[in-house]
């Protein structure tokens, strides 16, 4: 007798090996170049990715680290010479640097697990290809009633309660555009937020910059939702059963995309690319990211464990709830969602 989670981490890795059986000593001595995340992000894309993927083919992955922003910024001063092959970044990245010409069109008949992915994470015809998704929703009070609408936030029962972000992070840009959304606006038509965030302002516990703090409030129910992206609170909800995430909201939860593209003009083996965004396709390890980092699959046929399910978004039905918003769009709306909310929760 094997309990079920030594039964499931025996088949996930027979699988990964199946899934890089076929590159098994085919770039013997290759170099790839990448640029990921740090943290417990690139951690989990060393474990599940790159470190397996040197095993079995050989090949040596040179790591650079860096934010979004960095590696855009990278990529840019780089143009004439790229030292990076395959980066790994948000879905902004995508669009900023394949609208500079700095992106190379990724061969999905070298990439077999891109058959599985949901099309919607096929990103800007081709350019970019997601391999996991993290939501901006509501976590909440486990003892109090779970949020069901984003409207909640607004109601008697949450005055004084609710953790807000900072305006710092994108999730306050995403809080503003539902915002306007719940008033009858947009993105582009961001009017009717106003008045609905000054609304919020009663219902402010406080605004999200130490999360272990927030983490602890929401536990001892001095405040009761909070704004934000679930894996943040990940640290400090490992031996807690007092804080949910919404992944059942009536107007859905924003999501952003991590994604691999292809750096125009770079030396690396073409073939060896699309080898390592394969691997970071393939259902064993997006999984795996499930599991260690709170983030979803984008493979369909991704089986996420029974501890990252209810934090992630995952089933079909969860992922035709995600919001994408475009994000260059938001990224030029930010002067004035900055400029406003500083007028209204600075008053």
């Amino acid at each position: 007798m094997i309990s079920r989670r030594t039964f499931l981490a025996t088949t996930a890795a027979a699988a990964m090996a199946g899934t890089l059986k076929s590159h098994a000593g085919s770039f013997e001595g290759q170099t790839l170049r990448v640029q990921f995340w740090g943290g417990s992000d690139g951690l989990a894309i060393q474990k599940y990715v790159a470190d397996p993927f040197m095993k079995a083919t050989g090949a040596k992955v040179v790591v650079e680290e860096g934010v979004t922003s960095a590696s855009i910024a990278k990529v840019t001063a780089q143009k004439s010479d790229p030292q990076i092959d395959v980066a790994f970044l948000d879905d902004v990245g995508v669009f900023a640097l394949n609208r500079q010409g700095l992106l190379d069109k990724i061969d999905l008949e070298k990439v077999p697990n891109a058959k599985d992915v949901y099309p919607n994470f096929i990103l800007d015809g081709g350019f970019g290809i997601g391999f996991w998704t993290y939501i901006t929703t509501i976590l909440n009070n486990t003892k109090s009633p779970a949020p069901t609408s984003w409207e909640d936030l607004w109601s008697p029962a949450y005055q004084g309660k609710v953790l807000v972000p900072s305006i710092n992070d994108t999730q306050a840009l995403l809080l503003t555009v539902m915002a306007a959304q719940l008033g009858g606006g947009s993105l582009e038509n961001l009017a009717p937020a106003w008045p609905k965030l000054a609304a919020l302002k009663p219902q402010v516990f406080s605004f999200i910059e130490n999360r272990a703090l927030d983490a602890q409030a929401l536990q001892a129910g001095q405040a009761t939702a909070a704004v934000d992206i679930p894996t943040y609170f990940k640290p400090y909800m490992a031996d807690s059963s007092d804080i949910g995430v919404a992944t059942d909201l009536k107007e859905g939860y924003f999501a952003i995309t991590g994604a691999a593209v292809l750096v125009k003009g770079s030396r690396g083996n073409r073939d060896l690319a699309h080898a390592f965004i394969n691997q970071a396709l393939s259902p064993e390890a997006q999984a795996g990211f499930a599991t260690d980092v709170w983030y979803g699959p984008t493979n369909q046929k991704t089986i996420v464990s029974e501890s990252a399910a209810p934090y992630v978004v995952h089933t079909p039905e969860q992922l035709a709830k995600a919001i994408q918003v475009p994000r260059l769009d938001l990224v030029s709306k930010r002067p004035e969602i900055v400029q406003n909310w500083n007028k209204i929760f600075n008053s």
